[in-house]
């Protein structure tokens, strides 16, 4: 059958098996091998693209009028987290794993909500990865933040899963 393993970087325990990560998984070479707990890095962190976004970080942001659109680094947290980090929306803010920190503006949104995983509350912190080192859309790069290890199979990274804090800056 097929096995589940928790993220590198998971605010859970693996409830099917005892261990948490795939012993299998792939280190990338040449990378940070640091990675964060839940003390420090206390909430989940995911990164994903947006509508205004081309399938790839190097086509968005070297194409102009996608660049307009979206002009600057931000992430989305919940109402809930916002309130309690004193963020508003459009501060600026600082978001900080094991490997590294970028600033960002905040979204505060409805669109992102608090899990309840296995009866107590996690927060989530949306990044979107259209920002990179050069271009019309520089600014800090999202991840700087993310754990480099690959699936077992495929090598494919990690980058959807992990932890960090947030500060406003």
């Amino acid at each position: 059958l097929p096995e589940h393993y928790e993220p590198m970087e998971s605010p859970v325990k693996n409830i099917i098996n005892s261990q948490n990560l795939n012993p299998t998984v792939k280190i990338i070479p040449f990378t940070k091998k640091e990675y964060g707990n839940r003390e420090k890095y206390p909430y989940i962190a995911t990164l994903y693209q947006i509508s205004e976004h081309w399938q790839a970080g190097g086509m968005t942001r070297n194409l102009p009028w996608l660049t307009e659109l979206v002009p600057n680094m931000f992430c989305e947290i919940s109402p809930e987290l916002a309130k309690k980090k004193g963020i508003m929306n459009g501060d600026r803010v600082r978001i900080t794993s094991a490997r590294g920190s970028i600033k960002s503006y905040a979204l505060v949104t409805e669109r992102i909500q608090p899990f309840n995983i296995n009866g107590e509350i996690q927060e989530m912190i949306g990044l979107i990865w259209h920002f990179g080192f050069s271009s019309d859309a520089s600014g800090d790069i999202a991840n700087i933040l993310t754990p480099h290890i690959g699936d077992p199979n495929t090598m494919i990274p990690e980058f959807k899963a992990f932890l960090v804090d947030i500060k406003k800056v």
